[in-house]
């Protein structure tokens, strides 16, 4: 007997079901923070301008980055942004963190139109140490005294009544830009390290953008 146009079609849904390691129209929509990081060498000058989240799991690692593609998000992944944070390394020097500062704005863009935009301290990163002090004995007086402000997601500024969307296949990132008129920055020499404490120097900025993540279900 042959079988009907229906029984074939229904047949060969079965078949790719059985084979499809993603359940269809839906997602798994959940808490999630995105994360990118740059760095930059003690004595380096910056780019006027830094993009992040620009990098990939595959290419840079997971330890700087938990995009599965640069600047994308693969389908039928989206992302609501709610948080914004920057964490800045307990290695940084305080006089490159404070050039910095004065020196760039940031601006999340989407597509190819910036729809957030702020100073650094203005969006702290919530994480991290409250607060350290060391000293290097190899360098007088110093005290590296920066740091991430309290540890707590409460201490990020939220704007869950304004959240910002980024879709799936849309080109995106964060930029750090020097502002017009702004001086360059020329990061500092690197502090030696000793016995008990690290080398400090050079540039290490992360931004975490908190939300609600949407990934296939698998």
């Amino acid at each position: 007997m042959t079988p009907s146009a229906s029984q074939a079609m229904q047949a060969q849904q079965q078949y790719q079901f059985m084979g499809n390691v993603f359940v269809a129209d839906s997602v798994d929509r959940g808490p999630r923070v995105l994360y990118d990081r740059q760095t930059a060498a003690a004595g380096a000058t910056l780019a006027s301008a830094i993009i992040f989240y620009g990098h990939s799991v595959a290419g840079q690692g997971q330890h700087i980055t938990n995009l599965l593609q640069a600047n994308r998000l693969p389908p039928p992944e989206a992302f609501l942004v709610v948080s914004l944070g920057w964490r800045i390394s307990s290695e940084m020097l305080p006089a490159d963190w404070l050039a910095i500062q004065k020196s760039y704005f940031w601006q999340l863009v989407i597509g190819r139109k910036p729809v957030m935009e702020g100073l650094l301290d203005h969006y702290p990163g919530g994480v991290g140490i409250g607060g350290f002090a060391s000293t290097n004995s190899g360098t007088a007086a110093l005290v590296q005294s920066i740091n991430n402000g309290h540890p707590g997601i409460e201490s990020q500024r939220r704007f869950t009544e304004y959240p910002r969307i980024i879709p799936a296949e849309v080109n995106w990132s964060m930029n750090l830009v020097q502002g017009s008129g702004a001086s360059s920055v020329t990061l500092v020499s690197s502090v030696a390290s000793t016995a008990i404490t690290p080398a400090y120097g050079g540039m290490d900025l992360r931004i975490d953008a908190d939300g609600v993540f949407d990934a296939p279900v698998q």
